[in-house]
C-alpha cells in the first residue's frame, strides 16, 4: 500500500481524442458519397469554401463551403444526429461526467467535406471559435500507414501541443520525443479532437478519392432545474 512517502503520479492537462464508428455507414454512405459529388459539381474553384487557401494544395483537392450539415438530405441528417450524440458523450467524459451527456447541447458552427487526390493536402494547422472539432471518414480509399518510413498515404496527423521550443533535451524528458501522431482514415469512423490540437492531412493518392466529412464545434449546457 502506497504511502504518503512514495512517489506517485498526477496527470494535469491531457490531450483526449475520441474514436467512435457510425453503426449505419454502409448503408447511408453511397447516397451521401452521390450526394458530394453533386455538390462539388457546382463549383469551379477548389476550394469553394475561400478559407485558408494558402494552407491547402492548388491542386487534387476539393473543399467545400461551411455548411454540409445544414441539410435537409436524409442520410447527412442522420450522421449529424451520430456526430451530435458523440459529441455529447465526449464533453460529458472529458469534463469528469459531471453533467449527464443529454444536458450537454453541442452545436455544430462549421461543416465541410474535402474529396482528395492526385496528391491534395491540407498542411498544419488548428480550428478557432470552437471547442471540439471532428473528421468523418466517408471513404477511405488506399489511405495507409508507412510504418517507420515517414509519411503514409492520406493519413491525418496530429502534433504534441508540447513542444521543445530549443529548450534542453535529454532522457529526462524522452518521453515527449514522440512529437506526432498519425490516424489512418478507415470508412465509417469519426475522430473527435479538441480544437487547439494542430492537425494536417498529409498528401493522398489513390484509386478512389478520399472523402472527408469535417466540422467544428461549441457546447452549452441545456437548463436544468432552474440552472443553466
Amino acid at each position: 500500500m502506497a504511502s504518503e512517502y512514495d512517489l506517485t503520479p498526477g496527470i494535469s492537462w491531457p490531450t483526449i481524442l475520441y474514436r467512435c464508428k457510425w453503426r449505419e455507414h454502409n448503408s447511408e454512405a453511397p447516397g451521401i458519397i452521390e450526394h458530394l459529388y453533386q455538390i462539388r459539381a457546382r463549383y469551379t474553384q477548389n476550394i469553394a469554401s475561400e478559407v485558408a487557401r494558402s494552407a491547402k494544395s492548388s491542386y487534387g483537392l476539393f473543399e467545400s463551403p461551411f455548411d454540409l450539415l445544414e441539410t435537409d438530405h436524409a442520410g447527412l441528417k442522420k450522421l449529424r444526429a451520430f456526430i451530435e450524440e458523440a459529441l455529447q458523450l465526449a464533453v460529458s467524459h472529458v469534463n469528469g461526467a459531471q453533467v449527464p451527456p443529454e444536458r450537454i447541447q453541442p452545436i455544430i458552427v462549421d461543416s465541410w467535406f474535402h474529396i482528395t487526390n492526385d496528391g491534395g493536402y491540407h498542411d498544419a494547422h488548428f480550428h478557432a471559435h470552437c471547442s471540439w472539432c471532428g473528421i468523418y471518414y466517408l471513404q477511405a480509399g488506399d489511405s495507409t500507414a508507412v510504418p517507420d518510413q515517414g509519411a503514409g498515404n492520406g493519413v491525418n496527423r496530429f502534433y504534441s501541443p508540447l513542444t521543445f521550443a530549443g529548450a534542453f533535451s535529454d532522457y529526462g524528458n524522452h518521453y515527449l520525443s514522440s512529437n506526432r501522431i498519425d490516424i489512418v482514415p478507415e470508412d465509417g469512423v469519426l475522430i473527435l479532437f479538441p480544437a487547439y490540437l494542430l492537425h494536417s492531412a498529409l498528401p493522398y493518392r489513390g484509386r478512389k478519392d478520399r472523402i472527408v466529412i469535417s466540422f467544428n464545434s461549441q457546447s452549452v449546457l441545456r437548463e436544468s432545474d432552474g440552472v443553466a
